[in-house]
């Protein structure tokens, strides 16, 4: 086995590969970044199986779809924040990356592999990841027009970036000729980035999955938020437990141990923030279906927490809860039942 450790850049990669017995096969070297670049260091240390480490990156898609046609090598893709000890190295160059990686492959010290999907769940991903590009572009230009106006002393009317009818509104507006020619076209720009929301937003709901319909049957989960969580779980095996699934979405709470002492602290939002974020909402959605049937023990789960603790605390509960029941379902391959979270009698 060749041990090969790959640091990634625009202008090259640079390659560290190692036998196990601590042999260098190939020093420190840099190699094309491309594709035929790769399979020229890779055919020139013979036909023996190679273990090539990287980090994950921009360019880790096509990367990892080449080296899925080679039969000799296996890929293990890391997250940069699981090395620190590459990360806060005094000595921090690509080429000590590329060596320290293949040594950590030679003695099985790698953290676990990061999770590269396929098929449907990578189209959802990056459908769902070009949406919200487009969104966070669309609510910059918002807020950037509201700061104009504010330094024009003024504020814009109650939904006016939802009105069909703005440029109306907009000649009535006590702005300046200059501003309002500003606020038009960037107006214009914004109502296009809409355009092609919502037309990802189309393709998004086209993507079919079986998963998808064990995940709409969770009360409060609709098209858009059973796709994202089925974006960001994928393969429901590759977590231990459900606990390891709310720590992955942003929904897990800091522990602080030392010794005898251990107490838990506020939620760690180091995960999958589109994840939290959709279940937030989703969270305040059950809050008010108190009459809906199947909904009723996760509002009474959400108000028993409300009780103990504030809205924002019961909340987060509840958007944890809501991620826990999609564990199971996608765990067991059923449909969500009320049943299954009623208390037990004694």
């Amino acid at each position: 086995m060749i041990f090969v450790g790959m640091d990634v850049s625009s202008k090259e990669f640079m390659v560290h590969a190692i036998r196990g017995n601590k042999k260098v096969v190939a020093n420190t070297m840099a190699i094309r970044p491309d594709r035929s670049g790769m399979d020229v260091f890779l055919n020139s240390l013979g036909r023996e199986k190679k273990y090539l480490v990287m980090e994950a990156g921009n360019q880790l898609k096509w990367i990892g779809l080449h080296l899925k046609t080679r039969k000799d090598v296996e890929l293990h893709v890391v997250h940069p924040n699981e090395i620190k000890w590459i990360n806060q190295s005094s000595k921090k160059t690509d080429k000590v990356d590329a060596k320290k990686m293949a040594a950590l492959a030679r003695i099985d010290g790698l953290p676990g592999k990061v999770y590269i999907p396929e098929g449907a769940v990578r189209k959802l991903m990056e459908l769902i990841s070009a949406r919200e590009c487009l969104m966070k572009k669309r609510v910059d230009l918002i807020n950037s027009l509201r700061g104009m106006m504010k330094q024009e002393g003024f504020g814009f009317p109650e939904k006016f970036f939802q009105s069909k009818n703005w440029q109306t509104i907009l000649k009535t507006l006590p702005l300046g000729e200059t501003q309002k020619i500003i606020v038009e076209n960037m107006m214009f720009a914004i109502e296009q980035m809409k355009v092609a929301e919502d037309s990802l937003m189309d393709e998004i709901c086209k993507v079919e999955d079986p998963r998808i319909e064990l995940l709409e049957s969770i009360p409060s989960l609709g098209r858009l938020s059973a796709r994202v969580l089925l974006s960001a779980i994928g393969e429901v095996d590759r977590f231990e437990n459900k606990k390891d699934l709310a720590k992955y979405g942003a929904l897990a709470p800091k522990i602080y141990q030392s010794g005898d002492v251990s107490r838990t602290g506020k939620t760690d939002n180091a995960g999958r923030k589109e994840v939290r974020r959709v279940l937030v909402q989703c969270a305040h959605t059950i809050g008010r279906m108190s009459k809906n049937k199947d909904a009723v023990p996760l509002y009474n789960f959400g108000q028993k927490i409300l009780k103990k603790r504030n809205k924002k605390v019961a909340t987060i509960a509840l958007a944890r809860k809501l991620l826990c029941v999609a564990y199971g379902v996608l765990k067991n391959g059923e449909f969500y039942d009320p049943s299954c979270l009623m208390p037990k009698a004694a």
